[in-house]
């Protein structure tokens, strides 16, 4: 996942913009099209209403493009929307999120991207911490690589089973090894004082 690229930068004439995928504009866009899908197929088929919304919610203000593709009716375009569809399109693909992470969610039950976002919100504002403005203006990916830095310190803090320990609890499965075990028996040893001397 990459952070630092999250921006999408579009080019018209003299005016460059930069469209940052964050979970507000991710939720207002795929409510108001009722799914990425129909926004996407709406940026193909040349809407401009869509072009307008889809730059308005990525820079979070109007511009200039976005005044003109409001009022520009069925007046012929100078700007060429070829060059717009592609910038567009990877602006709506990184409103999900992690490409991959979309992949191994997947795999489970499917979810909506509404309650796709939503989840997105809680963690953002429930695990992390972060006030409600944050999170809006955070992207998804950074939401997303914030939660899992998280529970990686979580687990360094309070401990967690890592790939290849034996001596860790594995509750989901309902087993305990035979060092935890031992360990755990000889806890109630009143003759034992020390871990050392229980692990002894």
């Amino acid at each position: 996942m990459q952070l630092a690229s999250n921006d999408v930068e579009i080019k018209v004439g003299r005016e460059t913009l930069y469209l940052r995928p964050t979970l507000r504009a991710a939720f207002r866009l795929e409510q108001k099209y009722d799914g990425f899908e129909k926004l996407i197929r709406a940026i193909y088929t040349g809407h401009l209403a869509a072009y307008g919304d889809v730059i308005r919610e990525g820079t979070g203000q109007r511009s200039a493009l976005t005044d003109y593709l409001d009022n520009a009716g069925d007046t012929p375009l100078v700007v060429s929307l070829d060059l717009l569809v592609g910038p567009m399109c990877d602006f709506i693909v990184s409103l999900t999120g992690d490409a991959e992470a979309a992949v191994e969610a997947s795999k489970g039950s499917p979810i909506s991207f509404k309650e796709y976002h939503t989840k997105l919100y809680r963690l953002a504002t429930g695990w992390l911490g972060w006030p409600p403005a944050a999170a809006w203006e955070a992207t998804p990916a950074e939401i997303l690589e914030a939660y899992q830095g998280r529970t990686e310190m979580l687990a360094s803090i309070f401990g967690g089973k890592k790939e290849g320990d034996e001596n860790t609890l594995d509750a989901t499965k309902g087993e305990v090894s035979g060092a935890i075990r031992a360990e755990l028996n000889a806890l109630g040893n009143l003759t034992k004082t020390t871990m050392a001397e229980v692990r002894g």
